[in-house]
């Protein structure tokens, strides 16, 4: 009796079905997570990545603290961006909305808040920044870093920019990483937009 093993291929497919439901289940959660905040009005060290960029766009910021200088992270089309990475001691945002496009799921969710957003201690990584910006006190400042061979490190140590305040408006950022030490988002509504 010969006993011999010979390797099978076996083909997949993806139940589409079960997977849609997972992911809208998903967004559910995330949805009522994001209701229970709105909720409440506040939540603490609330940091948000993984997903690829996103889009926020807000009709006015006013922040103190400000740091700028470069960096890489993850983003969802590759291991390492470029980024700039933004820091605010404080921010008041009006007219907040936060969107991400998922074009296999032929949707857009979108957080959006009616009233000014308080955020303390922002940290954003940013592949592209525009709009109408103001800076009070600002300084620009490029360093020596040396013989150092981490490019991270380098980048973040080369230029950097701070300012006592700034000011922008009719913002649009797209960025890949988001936290805030402590938010409030009074008349937060989070809904889904079909892509067209």
């Amino acid at each position: 009796m010969e006993m011999a093993t010979k390797p099978v291929i076996i083909g997949g497919r993806t139940a589409k079905k079960p997977l849609i439901a997972a992911l809208l289940g998903g967004f559910l959660l995330l949805g009522a997570l994001l209701s229970i905040f709105g909720l409440t009005g506040v939540a603490y060290a609330v940091p948000i990545s993984g997903v690829g960029e996103f889009t926020v766009q807000f009709d006015k910021l006013n922040g103190s603290g400000f740091k700028m200088y470069g960096g890489v992270a993850e983003a969802g089309n590759a291991p390492q961006t470029p980024v700039f990475v933004n820091e605010m001691d404080k921010a008041t945002i009006q007219g907040l909305r936060i969107s991400k496009d998922f074009p296999a799921l032929g949707i857009r969710v979108v957080i959006v808040a009616s009233e000014p957003v308080s955020i303390d201690g922002l940290v954003q990584k940013a592949t592209q920044i525009n709009g109408n910006i103001s800076f009070g006190s600002l300084t620009m400042k490029e360093s020596y870093v040396g013989d150092t061979s981490n490019p991270v490190e380098k980048a973040a140590k080369e230029f950097t920019q701070g300012a006592d305040s700034i000011t922008i408006e009719n913002g649009d950022i797209k960025t890949v990483y988001l936290f805030q030490q402590k938010v409030s988002l009074p008349g937060m509504k989070v809904y889904f937009e079909k892509l067209n």
